[in-house]
Parts: structure tokens; sequence; C-alpha cells
């Protein structure tokens, strides 16, 4: 019988034949990070908030400070430990010294069973204040991010307080734990909202706090925007991607919106450099106008009619 392995933590890039050799499953957290592995090596791969179950005669756990973060490679050593796998092996990526500082957070109390969850509060001008609960992993983790602030501020002043004669259809892509369209939709009345992320952990927290603010939201797992079947569906898009990656992933932020708003609907996307993003929001859009917030800018584009 081949033994039964769980890779946890690793890449495409990290991967090699000889490290998929026999019964192995790839645990990822992105569902980009799950098609990037099937895409390069056909292998098994779990896309979930938390650890498969067992049992696993081996679990290998790649982290490092230019992996993940601390708080998340703790947490996912508890999640290891509490799954008790016949042996483990942990691949860290960096010094010595940091090697041993994560693992002398654990060896006094490794049974020590802890929530990493963070909650936080945020609001908006003529919104209530509201509660959000965050997950290691999670984009801005523990602490209020001040561009999604900007960007739900400005969207919330521009829609408005007053009632309307039908419901606005609100896309938050990238929505992470739900910052942006959760403060939107608890200002401004009459919000049918959609979030959509590719963290899995993101999803769950959007999940958890939509259930815990009263607030409905139809939350997608996606690493492609929306499905076509909503393409023409939506009155409002928001967007805070990272960029990091020269405005790439921005771009296919865009992409998305530029299909699923209906005509005449509007996007709004958020960044630090206005000068960087407008002309990557213009291949998208006609016209783009800046609107700064919190040392931020939000640009905004109309879809034509």
């Amino acid at each position: 019988m081949q033994m039964k392995t769980l890779l946890v933590g690793y890449r495409a890039g990290d991967l090699d034949a000889k490290a998929l050799e026999g019964d192995v499953v790839c645990h990822v957290l992105d569902v980009y990070d799950r098609h990037a592995i099937e895409k390069a090596w056909g292998a098994k791969c779990v896309c979930s908030p938390h650890l498969p179950e067992g049992p696993w005669d081996l679990v290998r756990f790649r982290t490092g400070p230019k992996v993940m973060s601390g708080e998340l490679s703790l947490d996912l050593l508890q999640e290891i430990h509490l799954l008790k796998p016949a042996k483990f092996e942990l691949d860290f990526v960096g010094r010595e010294r940091d090697r041993n500082d994560l693992l002398a957070k654990i060896k006094d109390d490794p049974d020590r069973v802890r929530s990493f969850a963070a909650t936080w509060p945020a609001s908006v001008p003529g919104g209530p204040r509201l509660t959000f609960t965050s997950f290691p992993g999670c984009f801005c983790h523990r602490r209020l991010d001040d561009g999604g602030l900007a960007l739900a501020e400005v969207v919330s002043r521009e829609l408005g307080p007053a009632p309307r004669a039908r419901r606005l259809t609100l896309l938050d892509m990238g929505a992470g734990c739900g910052l942006v369209g959760f403060l939107v939709s608890s200002a401004v009345p009459g919000i049918a909202l959609t979030m959509v992320d590719s963290h899995t952990r993101a999803v769950e927290a959007s999940r958890i706090n939509s259930a815990n603010l009263g607030i409905p939201a139809d939350v997608v797992l996606s690493d492609d925007g929306t499905p076509p079947e909503l393409d023409g569906s939506f009155d409002v898009f928001v967007g805070n991607p990272p960029y990091y990656s020269e405005y790439r992933i921005a771009d296919v932020f865009l992409a998305t919106a530029a299909r699923a708003l209906k005509p005449g609907g509007v996007c709004y996307m958020v960044c630090k450099n206005a000068d960087g993003l407008r002309p990557v929001q213009l291949r998208h859009f006609a016209e783009v106008q800046v609107v700064n917030r919190r040392g931020y800018a939000v640009l905004k584009s109309q879809k034509g009619k």
C-alpha cells in the first residue's frame, strides 16, 4: 500500500515529480494555486479553508517568512498537529533563526488549541458600526484596510441613502472578508450583494460576516470573476485588487467589471497610484474619473449604454 502524503503550503513552482510520487494530495487555500498545480502537474489537489481529514502517513509543510505570515504558519501547524499524522516534515524556507522562533511559539504547549480569528470594527458615514471577523490568510487579517475603507466611503456617498424603486445589484470582487460590500450595503438601502474571492478563507470569512451582520450575500469562490451567466447583471462593481503584479490582477478585475456590468453600470477601483491604474482602466472603459479619499485614489468609470 502506498504512503498517503499531504503537502501543505506548496505552489506549482515548488513541486517536482519526485515530491508527487505515490498517493499524494496537495492542499491549497487559494483556487488560483489549485488550478496552477492541476495544470502543471495533474496532481490531486484539495482547495479548502482547512486541512482535509486523514489519516495521513506523512504531512509535509512548506512555510517561511516569504511563503506565508507567521500567524498562518502557526494556524496550519496547529491543524497538522490535530490531524495526528504518522510522520511530519517541516520544509522551512528561510533562516534557521526564523525557523527556531516559529517552533519556539508552540514547543512549550503543543497540545494547546487556540483560535486565530480576529474581530475589528468599521463603518462609513451614515452607516452603522459593523464588527468584522477575519482569519489568517485573509487580506488585512486583524486590521482595517484603509484603501478598502476609502472605496466603501466613496461608493456609499455616491449611491446615497435614498430609497430606490428597485434593488441595486453590486459585485464586490476580491472581497476578502467582505469589508467594502458589507459597508456599502449597510449604508445604502436595497443592495443585492455578490462577493467573489479566490481565497477559501476569505470566502469563509465573508459567509460568516454575512450571517453575523444579517446582510445577505451570494459569496462565490473563483479566480476568474463571475460565471458568464451573470454577465450584464450588475449596476455597480467595486474592486480593491493587489497591485504587486504590475496591474495584471487589476486587469482581470476590470475585464470582469466590463462584462459583468449592465449598460450604464459603474465601476469603482481603488489604488494608491492613479497614474498607474488609469491606463489599465482605460483599456476597458472609455473614461476614468478620479476621486481622492484617505490618501487613496478611487477610479470611477461608467459602462456605455
